[in-house]
């Protein structure tokens, strides 16, 4: 039988009907096309829609004030946006698909990411000290987030990152500046306390003495006695020092020929103590607004603790120099009234970088508090008063130290401008 259809035996009603049905058919297709075409346009409209709302969500993320991090459950990096990129150092196309852990050296993530870990991940901000790229070290806060989807499969980790370095840093300035207030008091009514019975003491040695012979026993325990009044007069004429508020006359000075000066000054101790000092020239015109004295007093102070740390000799640099300062870290720790609320301030930086044993993170933090020392024979004044120093000339002080790896001091002064 033909397979082929014969329409040569169909009458003219079949071969309508089967005219129209073709027809029908045709139209059919032709709507099917212009559904078709209607439906691709559709497509593409979600399409741009799609990519305009992602990169809506991008330009959001990105725009974030606060580092951002996605990771999948094995801790690779999907998203870092550009707050991120600014805190960390490291840019987004090193980062993604990194391991979050290993690319930050911190513990951000349980490992392994397994279910339990992941049952386990709070939110419950915590704070970490990190290294960046450049060296500089700052402290974040880090905030974990599970990420599920809606019939609460694991998906990944959302990590919320912030600098709060500043933040802490005014925490601890403004518990300083209430220790040192609560301390000052007690040390003025203590020294008032001492002083007097100390006085009456000494009278009664000098009645004593003229009992007895230069060259008597009881002569030379008598001047021990004498001595030691005397070592007690003088942390005694340092507490009051410290804590009796006295105003300071401040004038413009050029630093330059002062620290010269300082370095010339100290180079005999320096010997004695097989210290190098490594000292170039100062730029000239280092002017800033001071009292010498006093300045001379805070550089001698961290010259001493210096020599201090450096028990077998060593090297201490000694550098001077003016330029504009555009750390906000740094810019917020000049008093308001001196930084205006401006972007930079022109500085001179006093800086004495040391080789000796350096500072564990305990002992740098309380670097400043009076009456804390880690010498037996220190009274823990001496860098109480070059903070106090420092704050009454308008700056504030940079340290820096790691056990075995030495100090390094700096003083910031503001400069003064049309001396």
């Amino acid at each position: 039988m033909d397979k082929n259809l014969d329409l040569s035996s169909l009458n003219l009603a079949e071969k309508q009907l089967l005219s129209q049905a073709f027809e029908t058919f045709n139209r059919s297709i032709e709507k099917l096309r212009t559904y078709q075409a209607k439906l691709q346009v559709q497509v593409q409209t979600l399409n741009e829609e799609l990519r305009d709302k992602n990169q809506e969500l991008t330009n959001v993320l990105q725009s974030l004030k606060s580092g951002l991090v996605v990771t999948d459950l094995k801790g690779r990096i999907l998203t870092f946006n550009r707050a991120a990129v600014a805190l960390t150092g490291i840019e987004r196309e090193t980062a993604l698909g990194q391991e979050l852990n290993g690319l930050l050296k911190l513990p951000l993530l349980p490992e392994p990411m397994d279910k339990a870990a992941f049952a386990k991940l709070s939110d419950e901000p915590k704070e970490l000290r990190y290294r960046r790229a450049d060296g500089g070290e700052i402290l974040l806060e880090v905030t974990t987030t599970p990420m599920e989807s809606e019939d609460k499969e694991a998906q990944g980790v959302i990590l919320n990152l912030n600098d709060v370095s500043l933040l802490k840093r005014l925490q601890d300035e403004a518990q300083r500046k209430n220790r040192l207030t609560a301390m000052g008091e007690i040390a003025m009514q203590v020294a008032h306390e001492v002083r007097n019975p100390l006085g009456s003491i000494e009278l009664f040695v000098s009645m004593m003495k003229k009992d007895f012979t230069e060259d008597s026993g009881e002569m030379e325990l008598l001047n021990h006695i004498t001595s030691a009044i005397h070592s007690m007069n003088h942390i005694i004429s340092n507490l009051l020092e410290y804590s009796r508020p006295k105003p300071i006359q401040l004038e413009p000075m050029d630093l330059a020929p002062l620290v010269a000066e300082f370095v010339a000054f100290s180079q005999h101790t320096a010997d004695q103590q097989a210290v190098e000092i490594d000292f170039e020239g100062p730029e000239p015109d280092l002017w800033v607004k001071g009292t010498p004295q006093l300045v001379k007093q805070v550089m001698l102070n961290i010259f001493m603790n210096a020599c201090q740390a450096m028990d077998e000799g060593g090297q201490l640099s000694i550098r001077a120099l003016a330029y504009e300062e555009t750390d906000p870290l740094v810019l917020e720790r000049f008093q308001k009234q001196v930084l205006k609320d401006r972007e930079s301030l022109p500085v001179v930086r006093v800086s004495f970088k040391d080789t000796g044993r350096g500072m564990d993170e305990e002992t740098l933090r309380r670097l400043f508090d009076p009456f804390f020392t880690t010498r037996e024979q220190g009274t823990g004044l001496g860098m109480s008063i070059v903070h106090k120093t420092m704050t009454s000339h308008g700056g504030t002080i940079e340290v820096s130290s790691k056990l075995g790896e030495g100090t390094q001091i700096a003083l910031l002064f503001p400069q003064h401008q049309g001396h």
